[in-house]
């Protein structure tokens, strides 16, 4: 190799060296970089979850973002908890007794199917045709249809001017006081822990305080609403004559002529394997009917026929043919006729809402494979009639020795105990709030399920016509010379209870029963009344100007 050659060869391996140093380092130094990217990516991450863990272990998640809009009203997630738990803790309240139907309370509810539909229970609008619905969706679209309502409630009552009543007020103040002293009792560390226990988390007493507040100053608006439409008494009329046959009242009496069932054998063939057994079952059968039929008229016969002095009453003419064993029948004073076509067979119901049916028809009615109804038809009433309105406080006879019966020394313990009730009543001043006072205190005429008083929102019993009462109840209520104000001690008896009643007299209500029914309606039959289906069209319409917009972002991570 020459001397050039040799220099070339020395000049092109120290190049070639510094091209490899320098490749290199460029390759350790973009390995470098990826790693810091990877360590910034890893530590902005376990940044990101550090601070999620720091929230879901605060109330910031639940307090400090907006989880539901509804218009330009923004509500956190602890607010929507708030309603949630509400409307889980009535219906639970409302349905403790047999609340095993509906779903198990050990289990998640988003774990559960829906339902309530089969059982009679409304669904949201939201959850129509939903499939797969759980009961957190169905609590959860009841919670946000309340705060919906309330919302648009109480944006209206404010531009109205309507502020929180002093006597709202302090009921507000009264129930935080409950949660304070109760957190107390049980060892909590103080009211706004227990609210939390109750309404879920980020709930506190002010969180309870406000929308409280909100919701009684909406429902005095709701309410002055729905006070607020006037009608004609031609409208009245109009609108009571159009549903009769849910309004009026009937005074009726039937007898069901059961028909004997025969026991038959019959042989049965199994479809797949063609075998043959014999199966033994109790039936109607014609012969059977045709006796029945014929009891039926003699009963009816026995009561038409001899001399009116002498005339038997239905249910001596039905122990006359039957014998004393047969029992009593089933009678009907001042019966709704919508319950009439609700509980009655269509057959018996048809035949007493006849429009031409008169006062004492009578018939014999086919029950179809049961046998046949012997009917007495007594009255119809288009209830233009007063009604009046009354306090009670009911203390019921205990059936200590669970017999059955209600001995003398049972019943005068119940005597005992009212009456010292009656003296504390007499002894203070008599007004009706202190009445009030005195029924939360001792009345047992409540609902168990809730504790509240039976009678409207007051414990008021409004709109009751003669003969709806217990007999000694409606013979105070109903007495000529009574007067707003009086009491007084009387024995009440029925199929559910023995006992006795201070009843207090509020008055002879202002207007016809008849007028009532046409304004309010009667419950569960679907004719609502005037007053509420015209305010439940101002209802729809204040409401339709309210959407509700969920972020499911926070609700996914502040799970109820």
């Amino acid at each position: 190799m020459s001397a050039s050659q040799d220099k070339k060869k020395r000049q092109s391996e120290r190049a070639e060296g510094v091209d490899k140093r320098s490749l290199a380092e460029r390759e350790a130094a973009q390995k470098a970089k990826k790693e810091r990217r990877t360590w910034t990516i890893v530590g902005s991450i376990i940044a990101v979850l550090a601070i999620i863990i720091i929230l879901l272990n605060t109330n910031l998640l639940y307090t400090a973002t907006t989880a539901v809009t509804i218009g330009d009203d923004e509500y956190t997630n602890a607010e929507y908890q708030y309603y949630y738990y509400s409307a889980l803790n009535n219906f639970e309240m409302n349905y403790y007794s047999y609340l095993s139907l509906f779903f198990d309370t050990s289990k998640p509810l988003d774990e559960q199917e829906f339902t309530g539909a089969s059982m009679g229970l409304s669904v949201p609008e939201s959850l129509e045709g939903v499939e797969g619905a759980t009961w957190q969706d169905y609590f959860s679209a009841q919670a946000l249809e309340s705060m919906r309502e309330m919302t648009a409630l109480y944006n209206a009552a404010v531009a109205e001017g309507y502020t929180l009543s002093e006597e709202d007020a302090a009921n507000i103040e009264e129930t935080i006081a409950s949660f304070e002293t109760t957190a107390e009792t049980n060892g909590w560390r103080d009211g706004d822990a227990y609210a939390s226990v109750v309404y879920g988390k980020g709930v506190d007493l002010d969180t309870m305080r406000e929308q409280m507040e909100r919701a009684s100053i909406a429902g005095d608006y709701s309410q002055d609403i729905f006070d607020s439409f006037e009608y004609t008494p031609e409208e009245l009329s109009a609108y009571y004559d159009e549903h009769r046959d849910v309004f009026d009242t009937l005074d009726f009496e039937y007898y069901l002529v059961a028909a004997e069932r025969v026991e038959t054998t019959e042989t049965v063939t199994d479809e797949e394997t063609g075998e043959e057994t014999e199966e033994t079952s109790e039936v109607v059968t014609d012969e059977t009917m045709a006796e029945a039929k014929e009891s039926a008229e003699q009963i009816l016969q026995a009561y038409e026929s001899g001399a009116e002095q002498n005339a038997l009453n239905f249910a001596e003419a039905i122990s006359e043919v039957l014998g004393d064993e047969a029992g009593e029948p089933y009678t009907y004073e001042a019966a709704q006729a919508y319950s009439t076509s609700m509980y009655l067979s269509d057959a018996l119901a048809d035949w007493i809402l006849d429009e031409s049916r008169q006062p004492e028809d009578t018939a014999v009615i086919e029950s179809t494979d049961s046998g046949y109804y012997v009917v007495v038809f007594h009255n119809r009433s288009d209830n233009d009639v007063e009604t009046v309105s009354f306090r009670h406080i009911l203390i019921k006879a205990e059936d200590t020795d669970e017999d059955g019966e209600y001995s003398d020394e049972e019943l005068q313990a119940a005597l005992t105990e009212i009456e010292a009730v009656y003296e504390e009543w007499m002894e203070g001043e008599n007004t009706a709030e202190r009445f009030y006072e005195l029924q939360q205190e001792y009345s047992e005429d409540v609902n168990t399920s809730t504790g509240v008083l039976y009678g409207d929102e007051d414990g008021v019993y409004t709109h009751i016509i003669e003969g709806a009462m217990v007999e000694g109840v409606d013979e105070f209520i109903f007495d000529p010379a009574r007067q707003p104000g009086d009491t007084a001690i009387v024995h009440g008896v029925s199929s559910s209870y023995n006992g006795y009643h201070i009843v207090y007299f509020v008055g002879v209500d202002e207007e016809p029963y008849c007028d009532y029914l046409a304004e309010v309606g009667v419950s569960g039959s679907g004719v609502d009344g005037l007053r509420n289906d015209d305010y439940s069209a101002w209802h729809d319409e204040l409401l339709a100007g309210y959407t509700v917009n969920v972020n499911g972002f926070i609700n996914w991570f502040a799970k109820v």
